[in-house]
């Protein structure tokens, strides 16, 4: 992960400074990379299997090694050895012992299953968590991408703005050094021209904002670099039937499927509080050895050892009102996970209908705007050419001009709305992070 994080940032780094456009699906590599949220979000899910895998240890068998040894002091007594004839004296005695021990839980009332099957949902939230971080991620780089773009495009319709007025500008002055036209002409021509430079310097700006927040939602420092993003010409999406986001939505998104997993949850809470009321049965096998010294206790675990098997059944019969109480706060947790689910499913299915609604209307505006602006230039035009030969006021150049960069910027504005709209409607559908899946290199 690391050396694929790094390979990224030499990548998206050579580019900046090269000064070269990049595509989207770059900064949102860059961002899954180098996230801390999507790292975060890696290291849930690994803890989660962690958890997963610790769970069957209830189901299978614990072996124990055990091992011992002291040494008893007395006061010192007199014995007769009969194998050797003889008196000794002693004041202690030592003793050892050693054994191994097995022990197997038979049956639980379920508790042990139920565990491992709500550490694998607990599992499943996890990487859907994972998902929804990711889709948060990819959300924002895409709305700081198209801001960068629609920035972009402002800033080259302001220039060209500054460049008309300039052009305007000049020729009227000619025209006023020939006493063509009034003064009142000149004064208008310039007025249009110093908008136009402080339309450019905020649009300017507005840039600059832009890329910063660009550079911050891919998780990357901002040192002053020039970022320049690629477009691609704007093509009306397929939108979904109502039936079909619905559907879509139920299978897809991820916090629709967290909160279906909390429900999970709180069934697998109440089998597991029911269980407490069953029987429990366990099984163990013990084998040990005991010798006053060690080579006793070697000799022993051939000669003199034991084995002992044992079966035990608890049955439970009365602990109070423990287990009733906890088994109530189950069924009412699983409740409110179900009311959780019927709500946030509600809330997205019509968040997804409204943003249907409106990519439709955009499918719709967008194609009028670009014939607006394509009026809106012939109009200039013939403006122009009508105003140099005098059968236009310098008024009517300038509301054309008007005209235009007003068209020019709604246009931009609707283009970069609908795009930013296409992925929010993605990301509550929950297919977004899917379609900008990290490619395995």
């Amino acid at each position: 992960m690391k050396i694929k994080s790094l390979f990224n940032y030499i990548f998206l780094f050579q580019t900046v400074l090269n000064a070269q456009g990049y595509t989207l699906d770059d900064c949102i590599q860059t961002a899954i990379d180098g996230k801390k949220t999507v790292l975060s979000a890696d290291i849930g899910v690994i803890s989660a299997s962690k958890g997963l895998k610790a769970s069957y240890s209830r189901i299978l068998p614990s072996i124990q090694a055990s091992g011992g040894g002291g040494v008893n002091y007395f006061p010192e007594q007199v014995n007769f050895d009969l194998e050797e004839l003889k008196f000794d004296t002693t004041n202690y005695f030592e003793t050892y012992s050693a054994g191994i021990s097995l022990n197997q839980t038979l049956y639980d009332g379920g508790r042990s299953w139920n565990q491992i099957r709500q550490a694998k949902t607990n599992l499943d939230i996890s990487k859907l968590n994972q998902r929804s971080i990711k889709t948060q991620v990819i959300q924002k780089v895409i709305r700081s991408y198209y801001g960068l773009l629609q920035a972009q495009k402002l800033l080259n319709v302001s220039e060209k703005n500054l460049e008309m007025s300039t052009q305007q500008v000049s020729l009227v002055k000619k025209q006023f050094d020939l006493g063509v036209v009034k003064r009142t002409d000149l004064l208008k021509a310039q007025v249009a021209q110093g908008q136009a430079r402080v339309d450019m310097l905020n649009k300017k700006t507005s840039l600059q904002n832009s890329r910063r927040i660009l550079f911050n939602d891919m998780g990357l420092q901002d040192f002053g670099q020039s970022i320049v993003a690629i477009e691609k010409e704007w093509e009306a999406s397929k939108i979904p039937s109502s039936g079909e986001l619905l559907k879509i939505l139920k299978n897809s998104n991820p916090n629709l499927l967290i909160s279906k997993s909390q429900i999970d949850l709180g069934d697998l809470s109440y089998q597991m509080t029911k269980g407490l009321r069953m029987p429990s049965l366990n099984t163990s096998m013990n084998y040990s050895a005991n010798g006053q010294t060690t080579s006793e206790l070697l000799k022993a675990f051939n000669d003199d050892w034991s084995l002992g098997l044992n079966l035990s059944l608890a049955v439970p019969i009365y602990v109070g009102n423990s287990l009733s109480i906890q088994q109530q706060q189950a069924i009412l947790s699983k409740q409110q996970a179900e009311y959780s689910y019927t709500v946030l499913l509600n809330d997205l299915r019509v968040q997804a209908e409204l943003i249907r609604e409106t990519l439709s209307n955009y499918a719709e505006i967008i194609p009028l705007n670009q014939s607006v602006v394509a009026s809106a230039e012939e109009d200039l035009k013939l403006v122009r050419e009508r105003y140099s030969l005098g059968s236009a006021t310098i008024l009517e150049v300038l509301d054309a001009q008007v005209s235009l960069i007003r068209s020019n910027s709604n246009l931009i504005n609707v283009i970069h709305d609908a795009r930013v709209q296409e992925a929010s409607l993605k990301a509550v559908l929950g297919t977004l992070d899917i379609e900008y899946k990290p490619k395995e290199k």
